[in-house]
């Protein structure tokens, strides 16, 4: 959940300020992994300098780099030297500044940054205390590496152990999804980093003329570990949890796999991993745009991607339908499609949004693929552990790739046998790198930690994905092209209908601001159009929403419905909508002031609806893109009124990886 990075550079002059500069324009691009204090930590002389700060980002920078008081002097000039920064989404220790990132051992000889979780940190801190009295200022588990790495390195007795060795002796002692960035006077100059579970990128900066540096394929400097490549000369070198934090400085980059550790030292990174079979990690260039992390003309990101779903899912269905031929391509599925079809089900996988777009074309699956369709909440099936066999083809949807619960739900399906299938909208992600073939979403960079265009985009692919599993359905023909012909007006109807309703929605978010409960319904096709126009609600304006499915209102929920209530429901055209209406009546005859989506003029709904968000129709099973659309603009405009964080909602962060 949390955000680390790293920089490093040799024989190139950096000012302070630019080293502070970087670090935290660093932690300002990995924010929406968690925001509730920051931290970095700088050579400054013979004694590091770490500066913490509860808040965000901004707050970090006006104490590093505005108020400093001395600290640091901004001016002075290096040559050589590595820093760390972290920004903090908490799991152990309130949000404050002494259990801000980065933690110190004792005598300050190991500083570090860390992301994910540690779960034996109890019994290793009750055993560093009661056995050999070290003293812990933090209520983190992160203290607890840090002081980890002091004792193994000093349990050696005075034997020199190489920063490398040391390091995967300390990750045999650390259980749990991390990742980590290292630095420490006891090897002075040098910058460490690993990671088991949690994503760690290397990013390497393209050689500037006449730099003494060559590539060099030589072996290890550090004859007992095992070099999984050789050295790369890089004068400078940047590390994160996230290919944004890197992408304005450099496109080569490394993804780094589980028990890697990346060793910079003198102008040279080497990478090293423990297990005698390792592969190398291979050196990629990141498809990511600088203007596409600018909020440009926009006052919030995910302002900015609310408008952007026209180009989206423009983007997520290029190259792979011919609204002409009618036929459907996902390049990775092709030479895998006759297993696909005969695997015994299918069944997707997710957390959050993504397991919402799940839903949403679950049916679709349903009626055109002959095959068992299951849709699991990632969590709960790993506290289920159900049965899953080597003919199941499981389909894991995550926005960023490296949602925990959704990655382990991955480890078990592949420890029994099944086919793993990825979408994700990360290139490089741990789902891309982990499963047999999948699909990028190709939304865009998403930086609002509220997903939108990426929920739109999910149900796009995935709806390619039930159209190309039935492509020789000859029973399935005419529903196919009526969905293909759907989608080819899909950008210009997202448009219309953000055109089309802005001003209205703004009108109801004045309505709605003081509400203190918000009920969705939703049927159908519509089901995970009011879970995610819930989840959205509560996500930024705090206020508990609910989304309940229609059918299920008289079956307890009826009770929570009054007149100061607020209740939306989904009623667009499609085979339920007499259903869906007979909720809208039911609300209406306790009092209640239904908020009704509705694609037609009906003078049922008219007479019984308090206000009608009038949205264009389309295909029944695509008409949950179209309307999600005003239900985020009404979480966006309600959160604004509120004075909330639009694009960081208080404790929450967009790449879950932790469990």
């Amino acid at each position: 959940m949390c955000g680390i990075f790293g920089y490093g550079h040799f024989q190139q002059r950096r000012t302070n300020k630019q080293i502070l500069d970087y670090l935290i324009t660093g932690l300002k691009r990995l924010e929406y992994r968690g925001y509730d204090s920051a931290g970095v930590c700088i050579d400054n002389g013979p004694v590091p300098v770490v500066i913490r700060q509860k808040g965000n980002v901004d707050a970090l920078r006006q104490v590093a780099l505005e108020e400093n008081k001395g600290k640091i002097n901004l001016d002075s000039v290096t040559e050589t030297s590595v820093g760390i920064a972290h920004t903090r989404w908490a799991t152990h220790g309130e949000p404050c500044e002494r259990n801000a990132h980065p933690h110190s051992s004792k005598d300050a000889e190991f500083i570090l940054c860390h992301n994910g979780i540690m779960t034996n940190y109890a019994q290793t801190k009750a055993f560093l205390i009661e056995k050999h009295g070290y003293v812990f200022v933090s209520d983190t588990d992160t203290e607890v590496v840090a002081q980890l790495f002091h004792y193994v390195y000093h349990l050696a007795g005075g034997i020199k152990m190489n920063f490398v060795e040391l390091t995967q002796q300390v990750m045999e002692h650390v259980d749990g999804a991390y990742a980590l960035i290292v630095k420490s006077t006891k090897y002075p100059g040098e910058l460490l980093a690993c990671k088991k579970g949690s994503p760690l990128i290397v990013g390497i900066p393209e050689k500037q003329p006449g730099t003494p540096h060559k590539q060099n394929g030589s072996t290890s400097t550090h004859p007992h570990s095992s070099a999984v490549s050789g050295r790369i000369a890089c004068d400078e070198l940047f590390i994160s949890s996230d290919a944004n934090a890197i992408a304005e400085h450099t496109k080569k980059v490394a993804y780094m796999e589980d028990n890697d550790i990346a060793f910079y030292a003198e102008g040279y990174l080497e990478f090293f991993n423990s297990k005698p079979d390792s592969v190398p990690p291979q050196l990629s260039q990141l498809d990511i745009a600088v203007s596409q992390l600018s909020k440009g003309k926009y006052e919030h990101f995910m302002l900015k991607e609310i408008y952007e779903q026209n180009e989206s899912v423009m983007t997520s269905m290029r190259g792979r339908i011919n609204f002409e031929s009618k036929a459907v391509t996902l390049g990775g599925f092709i030479p895998h499609l006759p297993s696909l079809k005969t695997s015994s089900r299918l069944v997707f996988i997710s957390c959050g949004t993504s397991l919402n777009a799940c839903y949403a074309v679950r049916p679709l699956f349903d009626e055109l693929v002959n095959m068992p369709i299951n849709v699991e909440n990632a969590s709960d099936f790993l506290d289920r552990t159900p049965f899953v066999s080597r003919s199941d083809a499981c389909i894991f949807v995550s926005q960023s790739g490296e949602t925990a619960d959704t990655l382990r739900a991955l480890e078990y399906c592949r420890d029994r046998g099944a086919t793993l299938i990825g979408f994700t909208n990360v290139v490089g992600s741990s789902i891309s790198r982990s499963t047999h073939f999948g699909a990028h979403l190709n939304a865009g960079v998403e930086v609002g930690v509220a997903s939108t265009k990426a929920y739109t985009s999910q149900i796009i692919v995935l709806t390619l994905l039930a159209l190309l599993l039935s492509a020789d359905s000859v029973s399935k023909h005419q529903r196919r092209i009526e969905i293909i012909n759907a989608l080819a007006t899909m950008p210009s109807l997202i448009s219309d209908t953000l055109n089309g309703t802005t001003s209205q929605v703004k009108n109801i978010a004045t309505d709605l601001v003081a509400a203190k409960s918000v009920i969705v319904l939703g049927r159908g096709f519509q089901y995970a159009s009011c879970l995610e126009a819930a989840l959205k609600i509560k996500e930024l304006t705090y206020v508990h929403t609910e989304g309940i499915n229609s059918g299920e209102l008289k079956h307890g929920p009826l009770a929570l419905i009054d007149a100061d209530t607020p209740v939306i429901a989904f009623c667009t055209k499609d085979a339920l909508l007499d259903r869906a209406k007979a909720a809208v009546q039911q609300v209406r005859a306790r009092k209640g002031k239904p908020i009704v989506v509705a694609s037609d003029d009906d003078i049922e709904l008219k007479e019984a609806a308090e206000v009608i968000i009038k949205v264009p129709q389309t295909v029944d099973c695509l008409q949950c893109i179209i309307n999600i659309l005003p239900m985020q603009l009404l979480s966006y405009h309600l959160a604004v009124l509120r004075g909330n964080n639009v694009d960081c909602p208080r404790n929450l962060a967009k790449s879950v990886t932790v469990q």
